[in-house]
């Protein structure tokens, strides 16, 4: 399979072959309480859950903990330091925890998803991923 995923699938899927984590949480539920109210209900409607209470407990269930740590694939995480949705240290845990080679690219200036500075990551994760499906 040569295709990009989001973290969670390149633990449990074995035909990844790279993997970019742009912004994600590593543990939603831990974040919840200090989400927007808009965060969080554009997340129960994307999630097609009736009310807050069903997206909290869903919430619950995306969590790297346990899982981090069965991404063998080359991993690529990209965060913005200054991410006021996200704690940019869980970009720094999933890094820490993932068994393959993992690189992490924080920037330093960048907000969520570093969309004020996509200039700095876009050529990166492009060139490491046209590397990593190459091989």
């Amino acid at each position: 399979m040569t295709r990009s995923c989001d973290s969670r699938t390149s633990a449990f899927e074995r035909r990844v072959k790279a993997c970019i984590a742009l912004a994600g949480p590593y543990d939603w539920a831990a974040e919840w309480d200090h989400l927007p109210g808009l965060t969080r209900e554009a997340f129960r409607v994307r999630s097609h859950l009736a009310t807050g209470d069903e997206a909290r407990r869903h919430a619950a269930t995306l969590s790297l903990a346990g899982v981090a740590e069965r991404i063998e694939c080359p991993l690529f995480v990209v965060f913005g330091r200054q991410d006021r949705l996200i704690d940019h240290r869980g970009a720094e845990r999933l890094v820490a925890e993932a068994s393959g080679p993992a690189t992490l690219l924080m920037i330093p200036d960048g907000n969520h998803v570093a969309n004020n500075r996509a200039y700095r990551y876009r050529p990166q994760t492009a060139d490491w991923m046209a590397e990593r499906l190459a091989a």
